[in-house]
C-alpha cells in the first residue's frame, strides 16, 4: 500500500506522529485511572476506617482543613461530640484536629509533618505495631486546659525514617520551629493505621494538647467530629436527622465525605486534565501537520494522476490515509504503554506516599484511548480531503 510505504520512507516525521498520538492516548488512560482510583481506593479506605459519618465545618478534606479559616472549625468540641454521643444508635463521636506541626530530634533540622489529635486511645482505629497505644486524654480538664501534660505521641513509620526516631526517644513538636525546640515528647508507639488518611509522614497527639500547642484551645476548636454507629445501615438516615440538627455544620456519609474532598482538591485534577487536553491537541495537530506535509512533497503527483483521469477520491485512497495509519498505531502504542506503566505509578506513589491501588486501569479506558486515536485519525483525513480538494491542477503542472 502507498500509504504504507511513504509512512516507511519518512522514519522521523512518522515517529514523531505515531509517538504524539501515543503521549495523547496515555495521557487520557492514566487521567481516567487516576480519577477511577481516587474513587475507588478512597472508597475502600472510608471503609476499612469503621467510621460512618463525618461532621464538618466548610471544609471537607482532613489533610488540607488545617490551611483553612476558623470558619471551616467546629467550636466546643467536647461538649458538642457529647450532646451527639446521647443518640443510642452512635457508638462513639469523637472529635479530631489536624495541623502541620514542626518536629525534630535533638539538634536536628526541624521537619513539617502532619499532626492529627486524638482524645486518647481509638480502639480498632489503631493498631500498634510496636510500644504502646495512647491512654486517656487528660490535659483537657471539664472545659479547662490545665490538666497534667503526658507529652506522649505516637508516629507513623514514614515519620521514623523522616526524623531517625524510634520508639522511647524523645522528639520536639511545635506549631513554629521556635516553638518546637521548647517542647519534648516522648514517642511511646508506632502505628500505620492513620497514615491512609495523609500523604505527609504523621505524628499522633492527645487532642488537648495538640490543640494547646496550635492556639485551638481558646474555642475547644477541631477539624472534624468522627462518628461509629452501631447499625452501619442507618447511616444515610442518622446523617438527615444530624444534618436538620445542626444545621451550622456539614455532616457527610463515607461517600459524600469523599466527594467533598476530591472537590476540595479539584485544582490539581483540572491541572491534569489542561495537561490532557493540551497533549490531544498537540498529537493531533502534529498528525494533521505530517499528512499535510506529505502530501505537500506528493503535489505534482497527485496533479499528473488527476490529469491521468483517477478521480480525487482514488488518488486520497491512494496518499490520504498516511495520517489515519499513523494515528491508529500511534493509539495501539499508547495503549499498550499504559498496562506496565500504570503498574509502574502504583510502585512509585505507594513508595513514596504510602497509598497502593491509586491508579486502576479499566479496559474501558483502553478502548477510550483507541476511540481518540481514530478520532485524530479522521481529523487528518478530513483536512487531507480538504488539502487536496483546494489543489490547482493547472498551476501545479506548469513547468512538468
Amino acid at each position: 500500500m502507498l500509504a504504507i510505504r511513504n509512512l516507511a520512507r519518512n522514519k522521523l516525521r512518522t515517529t514523531l506522529t505515531i509517538m504524539g498520538v501515543a503521549l495523547s492516548v496515555i495521557s487520557i488512560i492514566l487521567l481516567a485511572s487516576i480519577g477511577n482510583g481516587l474513587l475507588t481506593t478512597g472508597g475502600k479506605i472510608l471503609e476499612q476506617s469503621s467510621i460512618h459519618l463525618w461532621v464538618t465545618g466548610t471544609a471537607s478534606d482532613l489533610q488540607s482543613q488545617y490551611m483553612g479559616t476558623a470558619e471551616s472549625r467546629i467550636t466546643d468540641s467536647h461538649k458538642f461530640a457529647v450532646e451527639i454521643k446521647k443518640n443510642k444508635v452512635i457508638d462513639m463521636a469523637t472529635p479530631m484536629l489536624t495541623e502541620m506541626v514542626y518536629a525534630s530530634k535533638n539538634n536536628s533540622e526541624p521537619k513539617a509533618v502532619f499532626a492529627l489529635g486524638l482524645e486518647g486511645s481509638q480502639g480498632s482505629m489503631v493498631n500498634i505495631i510496636q510500644g504502646r497505644d495512647l491512654t486517656s486524654d487528660v490535659h483537657y480538664n471539664k472545659g479547662r486546659y490545665d490538666g497534667k501534660w503526658r507529652n506522649e505521641v505516637l508516629i507513623d513509620s514514614r515519620t521514623a525514617s523522616l526524623l531517625n526516631v524510634k520508639v522511647g526517644d524523645t522528639i520536639h513538636i511545635g506549631k513554629t520551629v521556635t516553638e518546637a525546640k521548647a517542647q519534648n515528647f516522648t514517642i511511646i508507639g508506632l502505628t500505620n493505621s492513620l497514615s491512609k488518611f495523609s500523604s505527609n509522614p504523621m505524628v499522633i497527639m492527645y487532642l488537648s494538647e495538640l490543640q494547646d500547642i496550635t492556639g485551638n484551645q481558646y474555642y475547644d476548636s477541631v477539624t472534624l467530629i468522627i462518628i461509629r454507629l452501631e447499625n452501619p445501615a442507618m447511616a444515610a438516615d442518622i446523617q438527615k436527622e444530624l444534618q436538620q440538627k445542626y444545621p451550622q455544620y456539614t455532616v457527610s456519609t463515607n461517600q459524600e465525605y469523599l466527594k467533598k474532598a476530591l472537590k476540595e482538591n479539584s485544582l490539581p485534577l483540572a491541572s491534569a486534565g489542561s495537561i490532557v487536553v493540551l497533549a490531544v491537541i498537540m498529537g493531533t495537530m502534529l498528525a494533521i501537520n505530517t499528512m499535510l506535509l506529505s502530501l505537500n512533497e506528493k503535489k505534482k503527483e497527485i496533479a499528473i494522476l488527476s490529469v491521468m483521469g483517477l478521480s480525487r477520491w482514488s488518488i486520497f485512497k491512494s496518499i490520504g490515509t498516511e495520517g489515519l495509519l499513523a494515528s491508529l498505531a500511534g493509539g495501539a502504542l499508547g495503549a499498550l504503554i499504559s498496562l506496565p506503566l500504570t503498574q509502574i505509578l502504583n510502585t512509585v506513589i505507594y513508595a513514596y506516599i504510602g497509598f497502593n491501588g491509586l491508579v486502576i486501569l479499566q479496559p474501558e479506558y483502553l478502548y477510550m484511548g483507541l476511540v481518540i486515536a481514530l478520532i485524530i485519525g479522521i481529523l487528518t483525513i478530513f483536512f487531507a480531503a480538504m488539502h487536496i480538494s483546494r489543489m490547482n491542477t493547472a498551476e501545479l503542472l506548469k513547468g512538468v
